[in-house]
């Protein structure tokens, strides 16, 4: 079984792309280098991007301080201190808030420099880097990463320069194994069907919302209805299989709706135990057929299934009830700029 071939660099493009990060160009974040593992990538990107932060000053939030103090400081937390008997000692314990540095969105900076550090696979003099930059961050805490914790970050216009930076510590949260008996912190193998399949999926579709023409097309990715010869139940609607789209480009002076289901596999066709014959995976077919045959557009519906090429290259369009149904593949392995040509190839 053969995985995609995708250069490390383009897997950064594919990064910027699903995190609609493209002001974040190359020559800022990684510059010419070359890279043989995702971790030098990521460190470079983190190297750059914190060396970035440092010029501009870390952000400073206030946060609240609660300290047992012997002079008055912000408010006195009376019951605190009666339930600790400080005033025995001629103390309080006070509450106030403290503009500090030791917020949230620097505290997951300083963990993702010091997981990169530990890894056996990072480039000795980028490590040395990391180490240098991490002084920064002496009167920063480290802290525990989590689903939840990215989850409720926000991010607004003073803190939005943290974003590229807090993506990559959350892929390599995602993506992190830790050995509890020597405390090696290594990645599972990045290009992971699963993992891949969403990156894939995302940066696909934000690669078109940048660079189509908006006021010729619209591009998204909605929820299809079932075409359902009759009403039925709410409880009984339920029941069906949720039809949501990869992406959807339409083309308003044509009048066409493409519906694109992309599909990221270590292989792309796949053989049955009868036959040495390669065919599509039959589910994939099914689930684009019902897609094109469900949606309400008024015009020309099409569909594409788009694979990253494995072996060969796929070019197929089947008319199947009217509609054509295309099976294609993507070069991943190929240059950038062939890679943006293809797709926009795809569309027009």
């Amino acid at each position: 079984m053969t995985s995609p071939k995708i250069p490390i660099k383009n897997i950064y493009h594919m990064l910027c792309y699903a995190w609609n990060e493209l002001e974040s160009s190359d020559e800022i974040l990684v510059g010419n280098n070359k890279f043989d593992n995702i971790y030098n990538l990521f460190a470079r990107i983190y190297i750059n991007g914190v060396s970035t932060l440092i010029k501009r000053g870390l952000n400073k939030y206030y946060i609240r301080e609660d300290e047992d103090l012997s002079t008055i400081k912000g408010k006195i937390d009376i019951t605190g201190s009666i339930k600790v008997q400080s005033q025995i000692n001629g103390r309080m314990i006070c509450q106030y808030d403290e503009f500090s540095k030791d917020i949230v969105l620097n505290k997951i900076v300083k963990t993702t420099m010091n997981i990169l550090i530990k890894s056996s696979y990072l480039n000795k003099n980028l490590k040395k880097e990391l180490i240098k930059l991490r002084l920064y961050f002496n009167d920063i805490n480290d802290l525990k990463l989590s689903k939840s914790l990215f989850s409720n970050l926000r991010y607004n216009r003073n803190n939005h320069h943290y974003r590229m930076l807090i993506n990559i510590s959350e892929l390599i949260y995602e993506g992190l194994i830790t050995n509890e008996e020597d405390g090696d912190m290594r990645f599972s193998d990045f290009v992971r069907d699963r993992k891949m399949a969403k990156l894939y999926e995302k940066f696909v579709l934000n690669f078109y919302k940048y660079k189509l023409d908006s006021r010729r097309y619209k591009i998204y990715s909605p929820k299809l209805r079932w075409d359902l010869d009759e009403d039925i139940s709410q409880e009984d609607l339920l029941l069906l299989p949720e039809m949501k789209t990869d992406i959807v480009v339409e083309d308003k002076e044509k009048n066409i709706q493409l519906i694109i289901d992309t599909k990221f596999y270590s292989e792309t066709l796949t053989k049955s135990y009868l036959s040495e014959i390669e065919k599509i995976k039959i589910a994939n077919l099914y689930q684009i057929y019902a897609y094109v045959n469900n949606s309400d557009f008024k015009g020309t519906i099409e569909g594409i299934l788009l694979y990253p090429t494995i072996e060969k290259e796929i070019d197929s369009i089947f008319p199947i009830d009217g509609k054509n149904i295309g099976v294609k593949t993507v070069n991943l392995d190929e240059d950038w700029e062939d890679i943006e040509g293809n797709l926009l190839v795809l569309i027009k």
